[in-house]
């Protein structure tokens, strides 16, 4: 059966192939990367399953293998017959051991899990789960997997907690880092998608904002723009909107370093990642240089300073990367140091020296520890190399650890988990990932109390800082990526600008005549630089409303809906219902289309929620 009948057989294929295509690769290429994925089992189910070995000879031509006979009988020989119908049972322990995993892999249940799995399956319960729970050992299908899951899941995020509304008088200025980071969206997304409840600390407002599209103008010749709005919430509320856009930069040539967690808790994986690493490597141009580091049980040096001369020479490079077999504990400390060290010898300051870190976060070996990371990650950075974090994966996935290195290594961070996610956080945004243009950007707000009686930053609960953090440059914060965006949403509690009484016994307040509602101070360092730059922007007490604050406000409520909090108040349960019965509103449809249509029908379908 010709690989082109294959993909006519599921729209799936079909879909993945037009992806590979619209990247650029030949037919041939866009085929085998939709029909197979690197790690041989799926290789084996696939050729198997569609009854040909011609096809997985035609794969191992692909990736350039020397002796395609032996590698194909060494597949057979490690996998085959492969259960029908994805059930997980086997008359042979040994075997029945081996698919069970691979099923789990295909469910997106890691090695760990899985091999607990088997324990329990064959008689014997894991450590803290009780075999009262599961019954008697079972054999069963994927569904009894994914429950498994569920019951051992070890996810990991930095717990949030909601802020207050805080006084103008006693806390006059409002600090915090910016970020133009989207990963929360990510993990939300794939929650839901995979219907699992949605947890607070998943749910980082600032980073729903960021997904989506705003009308803003980059700037043209300084580093950013400050764009305010100001929306009538009621009579004694507004909302207020800020968005600081970064100027679009790109660097001629890339030092790319693909460091590519390849250890057992990314088999499930390893689809969406392969879409992820073909999009990267689609971007790359003649001259240009690429390297690739694996790390599992330890790390690997697959390519290095591998220089790009034509365009075949990108379909090389996925030749090279469908060879890779997952297997292993995680030592992602490890890899990091191997991928900064071929960056490093690789270095020009004019080029965009980027490593890409695609993991789940599961480093069970090495630097473990969210402080310890932190220190290596602070360590590499002087060396002006930038991480970038693609995270990706269900039940086992360690955002906390992502959190970390993205934050302290100068890089973007976000997640993928299905073909929609990789368009669009890796394709339609992969300058913003990779090209920095600013590091170390932190937001200031000054609230005029004539006006502004209390406000309430929403979101941000783990990136605010101190007053005098703003001005101390040792005192680090995020960058921002080539048109990057980033976005804040205040809830203001007014005065009439009238006198003001600041309900202090030896203080009186006095209040300089001033029609400014605040000013917004950006601060930040060019990406070589260790001195900053401030800009700011006064911004006047004038309504100007559009449908930038509306589509804010609107994701504002879903966020907090989702998180599950008591924020809301009657005027935001009225706006978020109007805008889900205009399905989200024309005007906001404009700026993002299926985009934002996906998120509200997530919103509205998932049984937990009570919209």
């Amino acid at each position: 059966m010709a690989l082109k009948e294959t993909l006519q057989k599921t729209g799936e294929l079909n879909k993945k192939y037009d992806y590979y295509k619209a990247l650029g690769y030949s037919d041939e290429a866009a085929s085998v990367l939709a029909c197979f994925t690197y790690g041989d089992f799926v290789i084996a189910k696939f050729a198997t399953e569609l009854g040909s070995e011609d096809i997985l000879k035609k794969v191992y031509e692909f990736v350039g293998d020397d002796n395609i006979e032996d590698a194909v009988r060494k597949i057979r020989e490690k996998y085959i017959p492969v259960v029908e119908d994805d059930m997980v049972y086997s008359a042979r322990p040994l075997r029945g051991r081996v698919f069970r995993r691979a099923s789990a892999a295909s469910a997106g249940v890691s090695e760990e899990m899985a091999l607990q799995a088997d324990a329990m399956m064959d008689g014997a319960a894991p450590a803290g789960i009780s075999m009262a729970k599961m019954g008697a050992p079972v054999v069963g299908g994927l569904a009894e997997l994914k429950q498994l899951a569920e019951d051992i899941s070890s996810d990991s995020y930095e717990q949030i907690e909601e802020k207050d509304a805080k006084g103008v008088f006693t806390a006059p200025t409002s600090t915090f880092r910016m970020t133009t980071t989207t990963a929360s969206m990510g993990v939300v997304m794939n929650q839901i998608r995979n219907e699992r409840k949605v947890d607070m600390s998943q749910v980082r407002i600032e980073e729903v904002l960021n997904y989506f599209d705003y009308d803003a103008k980059a700037p043209e010749e300084d580093v950013f723009a400050i764009e305010t709005e100001i929306l009538d919430k009621n009579e004694q509320k507004k909302l207020f909107y800020i968005n600081a856009q970064a100027k679009h930069e790109v660097k001629e040539h890339q030092n790319i370093i693909l460091l590519l967690d390849v250890s057992g808790s990314m088999m499930g994986n390893a689809e969406v990642v392969q879409m992820a690493i073909a999009t990267i490597v689609s971007k790359l141009k003649v001259g240009d240089i690429f390297s690739l580091v694996t790390y599992s049980s330890k790390d690997e040096t697959v390519m290095k300073n591998y220089a790009i001369r034509n365009e075949s020479d990108k379909e090389y490079i996925m030749g090279r990367i469908m060879q890779i077999e997952i297997s292993g504990y995680t030592d992602g400390s490890a890899g990091i140091e191997t991928a900064y060290e071929i960056g490093k010898k690789n270095y020009d300051k004019d080029w965009n020296n980027q490593v890409i870190l695609i993991t789940d976060g599961d480093l069970n070996f090495g630097i473990t520890e969210k402080g310890g990371l932190k220190d290596l990650i602070e360590e590499k950075k002087k060396e002006n190399l930038f991480l970038s974090v693609i995270g990706t994966g269900l039940w086992n996935y360690k955002d906390d650890k992502l959190e970390v290195l993205s934050k302290h290594g100068n890089g973007t961070y976000c997640v993928i988990n299905s073909l929609e996610d990789v368009d669009e956080s890796i394709n339609k945004h992969y300058e913003s990932l990779t090209n920095i243009v600013a590091k170390d950007v932190k937001a200031q707000v000054e609230f005029n109390p004539k006006y502004v009686k209390e406000y309430r930053l929403l979101g941000y609960e783990n990136r605010e800082l101190n007053h005098e953090d703003f001005a101390n440059d040792k005192v680090t914060s995020e960058p921002y990526g080539s048109g990057g965006h980033g976005v804040a949403l205040y809830e203001l509690m007014m005065n009439d600008g009238a006198a003001v009484d600041n309900g202090l016994k030896y203080q009186t307040a006095t209040v300089n005549d001033s029609d400014e509602l605040c000013t917004v101070k950006i601060r930040y360092k060019e990406p070589l630089a260790d001195k900053s730059h401030e800009i700011e922007r006064a911004v006047k007490m004038a309504k100007t409303e559009t449908k930038n604050v509306k589509l804010a406000y609107l994701l504002y409520c879903v966020s907090e809906k989702l998180r599950g909090s008591d924020k809301l108040d009657e005027d935001d349960e009225k706006y978020l219902k109007e805008a889900i019965a205009k399905n989200g509103n024309e005007q906001l449809m404009e700026l993002n289309g299926d985009k934002l249509k996906s998120f509200i029908e997530a919103y509205t379908s998932d049984s937990f929620i009570d919209a």
